[in-house]
């Protein structure tokens, strides 16, 4: 029988899937993009499946239950064990996998939080995805990743040895979120993608963000949208100086 236990928990959104989806059945384009995001998303499954070989060799149950990823429709659900290791990599995960996510112009947005969970291959159930998802969708808004406030301060107590930069960025309205295009994860992933089998550099690769924002923020009629895109451009202008990119233009 299943038991649920603290655990961290990641909820992520992709925003406008349903409209991706329904573009794709004429846009060939656009129907290769949406099959490499899934095929990012079922990558980030091969972490699970590190912690399941593990398993094998430690007869604890420590590494089969430290790490586990959900994915449905337009959702993402991971969730760690509440220790150290379980917090950097929820941490570090859930960055890359937006930052990457971005980098193929698709957006997304959720919360982080920690609470009672149970995380299987088949079950994702408790007050810890509850939280996060309310946090979401109430107060996400914006494509951003929240931070509840004890994972705010989970953080903030990681100690300098733990080699976790502070992702942690405090919003104009006082919230706070993951810091998803903090130089650390510009470096990761650059690094992931291949161009002619030679790693971007982070110039290049921040370019190609800048792109696919300023694309997806000019071509947008919808005023709902549009404001979101004009939060995610601030968000980009904000950094675009230091790798000597020009700012995004947001008409105020």
């Amino acid at each position: 029988m299943q038991q649920y236990e603290e655990r961290y928990v990641v909820f992520i959104d992709i925003l406008g899937f349903k409209k991706l989806v329904e573009r794709a059945e004429e846009d060939a384009k656009l129907l290769e993009r949406l099959a490499s995001i899934l095929e990012e998303r079922n990558k980030d499954k091969n972490i699970g499946e590190h912690f399941d070989a593990a398993s094998k060799i430690d007869s604890s149950d420590y590494y089969y239950n430290m790490f586990r990823i959900s994915t449905f429709s337009d959702s993402i659900v991971i969730s760690t064990k509440i220790d150290l290791a379980g917090l950097q990599l929820i941490i570090m995960q859930s960055a890359q996998i937006c930052n990457r996510l971005l980098h193929q112009g698709v957006f997304a947005r959720g919360a982080i939080s920690k609470g009672k969970l149970i995380h299987t291959n088949t079950i994702v159930l408790g007050n810890g995805l509850i939280s996060a998802y309310n946090l979401e969708k109430s107060a996400a808004i914006y494509p951003r990743i929240l931070l509840d406030k004890s994972i705010v301060k989970d953080m903030g107590a990681l100690p300098i040895q733990s080699g976790l930069p502070d992702l942690r960025r405090q919003d104009f309205d006082g919230l706070w979120h993951l810091h998803i295009l903090h130089p650390s994860i510009m470096n990761t992933n650059s690094h992931d993608l291949k161009s002619k089998h030679d790693a971007l550099n982070n110039f290049d690769y921040m370019a190609l963000g800048r792109e696919e924002i300023k694309k997806a923020f000019q071509s947008s009629d919808d005023l709902a949208v549009k404001a979101k895109i004009g939060w995610l451009a601030r968000y980009f202008n904000e950094y675009a100086v230091s790798f000597d990119l020009p700012k995004i233009q947001v008409m105020e």
